[in-house]
């Protein structure tokens, strides 16, 4: 069981006790940053609990629980911008069935910070009062958004961020990155094994970091002139190239879904409702990608400035772009301050980039705000 989660042996362990000896509670809610695999594990949690093996991995019940097909294990995923009322009902009106094949019945929710405030009032009652048998594990990014009431009825458990060391491992054992370039990739991960691992494929391929911070050196430079704008356009570029390339790698997953379902499903009703799913899926994925590449190129951004501003403190031995070192100590030109304020909207743009925003037009006003800071310094 959670083979391959990395880290988090804090939970491993609270769950392997609570099942060891039985004392499983009827709703868990699993918070922490981005990118630590919390879904990953609620749903390898899940196996186990609706597995007659205890979550062997190996055998059919496992197998067919991994592939969404079991009957008593069941995700609840947000068909647009909220998971609202008309899907939560459903949930509520099964909840009383005796489970099919498990010992109890499991439901996931990811992403429980998207619950309408009249669906989550709703569940409240079955999370609060739920039936024998059955077990929540929500998950959540942004604790700080999910209702309260939800909060105080489930037991919390912290996913925390891993050391450098350990995604540093990480990355020498499962891309083959070793040296400088490890612990360089390590601490841009700020912890974050699932970033980490699209460090590594970034490194290995398009090398889009490379292109970023050679537009950052540029707009860091000064000035507002013509070689300021082609430094913002080609920045913006290069991440609207991957957003492409993301929107056409969704599409053939998609084509691809649409054809097993026209193969399995010979009823018209069937085959209509099923496409539907997937393509809303394929929607949600797509968003969800998108962001992630632009808060992505904020965060490297975010990084070089943030070593700028180590560098320019006398602090060199802390960089988190360790392997240019020799370039940042160059382009540190500018006082401690001025990369503070800097970081200051750098941060606020990361914040507004949760939002349903247009990311070409969050990144236009964080330049906008960066030649503020430098007309004002």
């Amino acid at each position: 069981m959670f083979g391959s989660i990395l880290g988090q042996e804090r939970a491993k362990e609270m769950f392997a006790r609570a099942l060891r000896e039985q004392t499983l509670s009827h709703a868990y809610l699993l918070s922490g940053p981005e990118g630590l695999a919390k879904t990953a594990f609620a749903r390898e949690l899940a196996v186990t609990l609706v597995s007659a093996c205890g979550g062997c991995g190996v055998c059919p019940e496992c197998e067919r629980a991994r592939r969404g097909i079991h009957p008593d294990l069941h995700v609840l995923e947000r068909e647009g911008d909220l998971i609202r009322v008309a899907q939560v009902e459903p949930v509520i009106a099964d909840l009383r069935l005796k489970p099919f094949a498990a010992g109890r019945r499991v439901w996931v929710i990811p992403e429980v910070e998207y619950l309408h405030q009249a669906a989550a009032n709703k569940l409240l009652r079955s999370i609060e009062e739920p039936p024998d048998l059955v077990c929540f594990l929500l998950v959540t990014d942004r604790l700080e958004r999910v209702l309260p009431t939800i909060v105080s009825r489930c037991q919390l458990v912290e996913f925390r961020p891993l050391s450098d060391e350990v995604v540093a491992g990480y990355l020498r054992e499962s891309h083959g990155f070793d040296g400088v370039a490890a612990e360089a990739l390590a601490r841009l991960a700020t912890g974050s094994v699932e970033r980490a691992a699209r460090l590594a494929a970034d490194a290995r391929g398009a090398d889009r970091r490379a292109g970023y911070l050679k537009q950052a050196v540029a707009l860091l430079a000064g000035g507002s002139g013509e070689r300021a704008a082609d430094a913002r356009r080609a920045f913006i570029n290069v991440l609207e190239q991957q957003q492409a390339e993301i929107a056409t790698r969704v599409q053939a997953d998609l084509d691809e879904r649409l054809a097993a379902l026209t193969r399995q499903f010979q009823d018209k009703r069937d085959l209509t409702w099923y496409a539907k799913q997937a393509e809303e899926r394929a929607k949600r994925e797509q968003a969800r990608l998108r962001r992630i590449a632009a808060q992505d190129a904020v965060d490297l951004l975010g990084a070089w400035v943030r070593d700028l501003w180590v560098v320019a403190c006398g602090a060199s031995d802390v960089l988190w772009n360790c392997d240019r070192a020799g370039d940042l100590a160059v382009a540190a030109v500018a006082t401690p301050e001025y990369y503070a304020r800097l970081l200051a909207v750098v941060a606020r743009t990361r914040k507004d980039l949760y939002l349903s925003i247009d990311h070409r037009l969050a990144l236009q006003a964080l330049f906008a705000r960066f030649e503020e800071v430098a007309e004002s310094a």
